[in-house]
């Protein structure tokens, strides 16, 4: 098993603009790189990552490792969510 944070490969998406993030669900994206947070962001345009990609972002370290089903990143900042009382 690699090591990292397991990500679902259909769960991150190359932005029109080249920005990386992973689509966390109710309106919560992530940047891949640098960990920030957005509540909303541009998809038309986006595509899944692709392997050439994933390939590119592994060997500038920018991901530890892939397979066919995840990408294994690095500690990601956890989302900053108001919790319920």
């Amino acid at each position: 098993m690699p090591e990292g944070v397991a990500v679902y490969r259909h769960w991150v998406f190359i932005l029109k603009d080249g920005l990386i993030v992973i689509d966390w669900g109710e309106n919560c994206f992530q940047e891949l790189v640098s960990g920030e947070f957005h509540r909303e962001v541009d998809l038309f345009g986006s595509h899944t990552i692709q392997e050439d990609e994933l390939v590119w972002l592994k060997r500038t370290r920018q991901i530890l490792d892939y397979d066919a089903k995840s990408i294994y990143v690095a500690g990601l900042p956890e989302n900053p969510r108001k919790l319920l009382d």
